[in-house]
């Protein structure tokens, strides 16, 4: 039986989709937690997971009160919304599904809410690499290391990029009062930062808490690492157009950040891309070749790829009834290699 509600101070919430294995991982790490199982729950918000990941919940056994909502596919947003509405303690811990957390992980996260504080702690998420590993893991573990190594600033940890909810602890109330996460955002990437925004105009102080650890699996290789840049782009738009005002924060804001001749012909990628859908699969497909042949140790390779990558999101988001300066940068995108290596 679950402990009263008035002793589970805490509430673990996890989105899952298709990842068996590594939730799995995840749970078993939870079990080793310094604070009483009784002082925490653990709701695992299955959307549209196809894998046995229910029927592995079912036969879990844990030390905590752990509990399954399992629902079709509708987006990692929707999943925990449905999860922070069923949750019973008073702090709420989002932790993603492929983490595995360190013993103090809870105690960590914690410490940081006394009553009535309106602070949101974001804990460490460093990426675990082997010899396993992809390729596209390991240039992704080096990009973030970078980015955890900058949360210590607090200059960076204002930025709205820089908000993320894998490893995150607010008060539950606090999250509900701001209306949780925002369901518009069914791809994968940004409903996070678009939380950050509202959090911060309701009065929420961020935190970065090093100590609270969880280390995260990565398991993508190049095309899926490529996917997800176009899932970026494509919720980055949908987030400067529900907040204006944080565009000059956002990537969308450099378009022509790279060299002359990259940009020409990233012009000619996309101008192929608006006509022939199946232009970013032949690229990522050529690429990937390019890397087995050792050309990924090329400085410029992955963010070459991942900057194509990112504007066939923003590319194909951006509407007619845009702001004027969502319609400016359509036109940056719009503009011929020879202009661009003209004229920057």
């Amino acid at each position: 039986m679950p402990p009263p509600a008035d002793t589970t101070r805490v509430s673990v919430i996890v989105p899952t989709h298709q990842r068996y294995a590594a939730l799995r991982r995840l749970l078993e790490s939870l079990t080793e937690q310094t604070v009483p199982a009784g002082s925490f729950e653990v709701i695992v918000s299955v959307d549209g997971s196809t894998d046995g990941t229910v029927e592995m919940l079912a036969g879990f056994e844990a030390p905590f009160p752990l509990r399954t909502l399992a629902w079709p596919q509708r987006g990692r947003a929707a999943a925990r919304n449905a999860a922070v509405d069923e949750a019973r303690g008073e702090i709420v811990i989002l932790v993603d599904d492929d983490m595995q957390v360190v013993p103090e992980f809870v105690e960590r996260h914690l410490a940081h809410h006394p009553p009535g504080s309106r602070l949101c702690v974001l804990g460490a998420v460093p990426i675990e690499v082997n010899g396993a590993s992809t390729r596209a893991a390991r240039y992704a573990q080096a990009k973030f290391d970078d980015h955890l190594e900058r949360l210590a600033d607090p200059a960076h940890l204002e930025l709205p990029q820089s908000f993320y909810t894998g490893n995150t602890s607010l008060r539950a109330e606090v999250l509900r009062e701001v209306g949780g996460f925002d369901e518009a955002f069914t791809r994968y990437g940004n409903e996070d930062v678009e939380l950050s925004m509202r959090l911060r105009a309701a009065g929420v102080s961020l935190r970065y808490d090093p100590r609270a650890l969880a280390r995260q699996e990565y398991g993508k290789d190049l095309t899926g690492l490529l996917r997800d840049a176009i899932a970026i782009g494509s919720t980055e738009t949908l987030l400067a157009r529900k907040h204006p005002d944080v565009i000059a924060a956002l990537g969308l804001a450099n378009p022509n950040d790279h060299s002359r001749p990259w940009l020409a012909a990233r012009a000619i990628l996309l101008s192929l891309t608006r006509r022939w859908a199946r232009t970013s699969s032949l690229v990522f497909g050529f690429a990937a070749i390019l890397e087995r042949l050792g050309l990924w140790r090329q400085p410029l390779f992955y963010r070459a790829l991942r900057d194509y990558a990112f504007w066939v999101g923003a590319d194909a988001e951006i509407g007619d009834g845009d702001s004027s300066e969502l319609k400016r940068l359509a036109a940056e995108l719009h503009r011929g290699p020879i202009d661009l290596l003209l004229h920057r």
